[in-house]
């Protein structure tokens, strides 16, 4: 029921408009006469005969389409705009098509018209015949750039909605479900951020299971932790080279902290690699950042072409941190190797059985206590933790969720590689220098290091904290730090309430502020300014006694 006319059916001169509106005013007259007719039993009468030799059929231009003129004219004040999305002007295409670029593939790469958010629909055709008129040719000869969809314009509603992402659950997720846990997404895990209690609020509840980690025994299912499986005979050798520090010599049931730049020394993960024999390795990963680490190892290994066999282990295993004083108590009577100190002293790795099922136990600290982290396949991992759970009845154990282990992590000054670091962190801005081996031949990032250190230090990571009790309003990450007007740093961490009592954080801050007792103001969200002091790391336990214990 729609007829067109005009230049929308390419015609343009104006005889052959009036022509084609006549015609399709004839056509559309027809078409009602004939929806009339049927509704009376009576046939509609034909066009006359002239008419209808007149006619052209359907969707067919009695004349070739053609293009408008040149359409810029030049403007006093200089701002010819051309592609409002790159703020590209007349005389920027006319420099490109200077500089040689006068084809339009050329000029659309070199000055970047049509790569903005229109992708191009309101800009190319305007700069093509910008092009065509510099070159001195037609439209034609000029041609337009290819287009991509989308083709024609789609409603903005189309396009806005639900975000689906890939969401895992670890294998003690019913567990926590009916523990009644307080479930959160963390990157595509579905993890207990606290676990409620009656009477107490949010905040509350992650202190108090902070505060019963420091004092007796807790629980956390970490089974999200990235876990690589590394074998081969160049096990070693690959892991010499991913990390910044020495794992050529690391001894059987030994592990110990790496560190992982990438070629321009910025870092990008950090874990725990364990050596359970010459040839192989367990390494831990972020849990955020396994899935592109493991990625990259391949790569390295396919360039360096060693013998090495990777697997991405992480959804094969459940793992849980046993952590407190009393874990080591709480453990043993399960576990069929000797966790004394002596015998299974800070940063010990073995491969036994706990609760009657195979485990990996790794002596790791991440919360600044005496703790064991359990790896077990992931069928056993509710087994385990519920096996684990009961026996730790005699020291009120607790399960304590995410937002509970990132406070005792901030609190022994720990970070977090891409929550306390960013995309242009090297490690003398975040005090990672201690884990590069110093005269190691080589080993990804290297080469830039020196190139950082040969540059001005613009920030340093340091701990802040407010008094002790103090109740007032707080920032949020990324809130800024200001200092004589100006930007000098920002939160990375913040924890509003610790087992410390006072709020605590972790910024970047200027090395000037950096000293332990600067004063500092972070700014708001509602432009109100908070100050805080400056403090040395880690703030609890520094000498780090408790996890050696």
């Amino acid at each position: 029921g729609v007829f067109l006319a005009g230049r929308v059916r390419g015609v343009y001169a104006l005889a052959g408009q009036r022509k084609d509106g006549r015609d399709a005013g004839m056509r559309a007259a027809e078409q009602a006469r004939s929806c009339r007719s049927r509704h009376r039993q009576t046939y509609p009468a034909a066009l006359p005969a002239d008419d209808a030799a007149r006619a052209e059929p359907f969707g067919h231009a009695e004349e070739s389409p053609h293009n408008h003129p040149y359409p810029i004219f030049e403007h006093p004040g200089h701002r010819n705009f051309v592609d409002l999305d790159e703020d590209l002007h007349l005389a920027d295409l006319a420099n490109a098509h200077q500089e040689g670029f006068d084809s339009v593939e050329l000029l659309k790469r070199y000055s970047t018209v049509g790569m903005g958010p229109s992708q191009g629909k309101l800009a190319n055709l305007n700069a093509a015949r910008v092009l065509a008129h510099l070159n001195g040719h037609s439209m034609a000869h000029t041609g337009t750039t290819t287009a991509r969809p989308f083709y024609q314009p789609v409603p903005l509603g189309h396009l806005a909605g639900l975000r689906h992402h890939p969401m895992r659950r670890t294998p003690l997720h019913d567990w926590h479900e009916r523990s009644g846990a307080v479930l959160v997404h963390a990157g595509d895990w579905y993890r207990p951020e606290y676990y409620p209690r009656p009477g107490a609020d949010r905040g509350a509840c992650i202190v108090q299971e902070a505060r019963q980690v420091r004092d007796g025994l807790g629980m956390i299912d970490v089974s999200t932790l990235g876990k690589l499986l590394v074998n081969g005979p160049d096990a070693a050798e690959l892991l010499e080279r991913i990390y910044t520090g020495r794992f050529r010599k690391l001894a059987v049931g030994r592990c110990r902290y790496g560190v992982a730049l990438d070629e321009s020394g910025i870092v990008v993960e950090d874990g725990v690699i364990a050596r359970l024999a010459p040839d192989r390795f367990y390494v831990t990963a972020t849990s955020s950042g396994v899935a592109a680490f493991y990625r990259e190892m391949q790569r390295w290994v396919a360039i360096w072409g060693l013998d090495v066999t990777l697997s991405d282990a992480t959804g094969h295993y459940a793992a849980l941190n046993l952590a407190g004083p009393h874990s080591r108590a709480a453990l043993q009577p399960l576990a069929d190797l000797d966790l004394s100190r002596e015998a299974f002293p800070f940063l010990a790795a073995a491969e036994g059985t706990v609760c009657g099922v195979p485990a990996l136990l790794l002596r790791v600290g991440f919360v600044g206590e005496l703790g064991y982290e359990v790896h077990v396949p992931a069928w056993h991992g509710e087994h385990v933790w519920r096996t684990l759970f009961a026996a730790g009845a005699d020291w009120q154990v607790r399960p304590f969720g995410l937002e509970a282990q990132r406070l005792l992590r901030l609190e022994k000054g720990h970070l977090i590689v891409g929550h306390d670091t960013d995309a242009l962190t090297h490690p003398a801005e975040v005090g990672l220098e201690w884990a590069i081996g110093r005269g190691k031949p080589f080993f990804v990032g290297q080469r830039s290091l020196p190139i950082h250190a040969a540059r001005p230090t613009l920030r340093t990571l340091a701990g802040v904290r407010w008094p002790a009790g103090y109740r007032g309003p707080l920032p949020e990450e990324c809130n800024l730090l200001i200092h004589d007007g100006r930007i000098a740093g920002r939160i990375t961490s913040i924890a509003p309430e610790s087992t410390l009592g006072r709020p605590l954080g972790m910024a970047f801050v200027e090395p000037a502020l950096a000293t332990p007792g600067s004063r500092v103001e972070v700014r708001l969200d509602d432009g109100t300014m908070s100050a805080a002091e400056v403090a040395k790391l880690p703030f609890y336990d520094p000498a780090g006694e408790r996890q050696r214990l």
